[in-house]
């Protein structure tokens, strides 16, 4: 049988409806600001310059203002222009959580009304936006318990961002490291 060609009442014709938001997966702001403040409790005590974060976090130089500029407003790192200077975490990592990371970037939102505004369900939510809004509360849950210090330095297990901070080490003890004036094969 073929619907009919009225709509039911508690339908909303498409056009009507709001956009739902994105409420499930992180999005790519927020995974940026998390690479940037991991990369950064990776390496306290040296400011990083926008071409280092890029290049170690992957993320497009153009894009990391959108990144850095809640972060700095919210006091979760600190930006220095000018020569020695660059971005460092000024919050503890033990102490910063991921959530209020992703929060200050782009807030997770809950579902807590119908997303379709299907008038029958008002400020209740069906099966499917409940389960929905159940998920959404266990990852801001998973979030709000794993702070930036549990990420790093996690002995036997992988470190985030872990070559690109070993090649940038090497190359900062390479800096580092004191310069001889006597020509090689001396001695």
């Amino acid at each position: 049988m073929l619907p009919s060609a009225s709509a039911p009442t508690n339908q909303v014709r498409p056009e009507a409806r709001a956009p739902i938001p994105n409420t499930m997966a992180l999005s790519q702001t927020a995974e940026y600001a998390l690479r940037a403040v991991v990369w950064l409790a990776q390496n306290p005590g040296y400011p990083q310059t926008t071409h280092q974060l890029s290049e170690a976090t992957q993320v497009p130089m153009s894009y990391l203002p959108k990144v850095f500029q809640p972060l700095v407003r919210s006091g979760i790192i600190s930006g220095q222009r000018g020569l020695g200077g660059g971005y460092a975490l000024v919050k503890d990592p033990r102490d910063l959580t991921m959530l209020e990371v992703v929060n200050c970037v782009d807030p997770i939102v809950r579902i807590e009304s119908c997303p379709l505004d299907i008038k029958s369900h008002g400020v209740r939510l069906c099966p499917l936006h409940s389960t929905l809004n159940q998920a959404i509360i266990a990852e801001e849950k998973r979030l709000a318990q794993t702070r930036i210090g549990d990420l790093i330095g996690r002995p036997g297990q992988l470190q985030p961002l872990c070559e690109v901070a070993d090649r940038m080490r090497d190359e900062r003890t390479k800096d580092d490291a004191p310069t001889s004036s006597a020509p090689r094969g001396a001695g």
